[in-house]
């Protein structure tokens, strides 16, 4: 996935290791967008307490959540807090950008795989 952001001419991509974090830096413009993939299969990713503040500041500041784990992307369903991924982006317009990259990656990998 950041191979498909780094080609549409992403500036940077910056993982602080915390995703309540990032999330509160969405939500007050320090950063545009914030996404972690997982699953409860392989035991990876953010649980509801990395998610759950992060997810209502994001909101209240005018910024969208989405739920990567639906398999048509981009999708306008809110942020699932009982999954293991995390998506939340200053504007829907990003939002679908980048779940668009999403995709890519995910595309690319299966068929690498």
């Amino acid at each position: 996935v950041q191979r498909e952001l780094l080609l549409r001419n992403v500036r940077n991509i910056r993982t602080i290791g915390s995703t309540g974090l990032n999330m509160a830096y969405v939500s007050c413009g320090r950063l545009d967008a914030s996404f972690e993939e997982g699953s409860w299969e392989t035991n990876r990713g953010p649980k509801i307490w990395d998610i759950a503040a992060g997810s209502l500041l994001v909101s209240e500041a005018g910024g969208v959540t989405r739920d990567l784990n639906q398999s048509a992307l981009p999708t306008d369903v809110p942020l699932d807090l009982l999954q293991r991924s995390n998506f939340c982006a200053a504007t829907t317009g990003l939002a679908e950008e980048i779940m668009d990259c999403i995709k890519s990656g995910r595309l690319s990998k299966n068929t690498q795989d």
